[in-house]
């Protein structure tokens, strides 16, 4: 028998009103630097110093400082104190939760499991295009970009480690379908409740959709172009599918300026560049 996804989706939303559904909580680590990106009297060495008790972050940002994606110069930093400069202290704090963002948080049901995995891989397909585009058309910042490709679609998360105890015994379909329908107001949740800037609750509540409330802010286009080029592309995902049109006329590709040059360019460095960063993220 098939669920019936809209009265689903409402008993969902009332485990949450209710506090009966928990939103995932950041690792220790992080919000140990949260606190130190708001106190002005401390530094990188501070961030570093949290880095360092918790090694799997520690690891994790000394390679994506030194990944081809965000290397600056060719030099290559050593210690977390320098990777935290090149990076920036809040580039830094922001790309640990995109990390965070990803880990199976008490999710023990393999197919729940399969469908986070799908949807990490989506997210790293999208944050590396949205950050080619943006380094090649100028609007926002490159690793901007990323993060913001990386977070757009955090409400899946959230919405499975929540109530995987709901979802588990359906069927596939009715699982994709539910998600779908609450992804994007459980994102732009999940994102306040985790206090991340504006922008990004913005991009989790708002992408792919086209509507009268949508902000103009060109961090959306520029995650919503790169969505529609990675599918153009052939990589299916399962969150978000785009019409079947040219993407020259695609509203969020004409919105940032892009050209055919562009997106050819894109699609040639595409794989190689998402193998990069997956390796520095794994």
């Amino acid at each position: 028998m098939t669920t019936d996804v809209v009265a689903f989706a409402e008993v969902i939303r009332i485990r949450f009103r209710k506090g009966e559904a928990k939103l995932p909580l950041l690792p220790k680590a992080v919000l140990e630097v949260q606190k130190i990106i708001q106190d002005e009297s401390k530094g990188a060495s501070d961030i570093s110093k949290a880095l360092e008790a918790s090694p799997t972050f520690a690891a994790t940002v000394l390679r994506i400082a030194n990944s081809p994606e965000f290397k600056r110069g060719n030099y290559e930093v050593r210690s977390l104190s320098m990777a935290v400069q090149r990076l920036g202290g809040r580039r830094t704090l922001e790309l640990m939760v995109a990390i965070s963002a990803k880990l199976h948080m008490n999710v023990k049901d393999k197919g729940l499991k399969k469908i986070l995995d799908q949807n990490k891989n989506d997210a790293l397909h999208v944050a590396v295009a949205a950050q080619h585009l943006a380094q090649i058309i100028p609007g926002v910042e490159p690793e901007e970009a990323f993060l913001a490709g990386m977070l757009h679609d955090i409400g899946v998360q959230a919405v499975i480690c929540a109530v995987s105890d709901l979802l588990g015994p359906l069927a596939y379909e009715d699982q994709i379908s539910i998600i779908q329908s609450l992804h994007r107001e459980m994102g732009g949740r999940l994102l306040n409740y985790w206090g991340m800037p504006d922008a990004f609750e913005s991009i989790a509540t708002h992408h792919g959709i086209e509507s009268d409330d949508r902000p103009r802010d060109k961090l959306i286009d520029f995650v919503d172009a790169a969505n529609f080029l990675v599918q153009a592309h052939g990589h299916a995902v399962l969150f978000d599918p785009v019409p079947d049109i040219d993407p020259t006329h695609y509203l969020p590709i004409q919105r940032i300026g892009a050209k055919e040059t562009h997106l050819a360019a894109i699609e040639i460095e595409l794989e190689d560049a998402v193998r990069n960063m997956a390796s520095a993220l794994s």
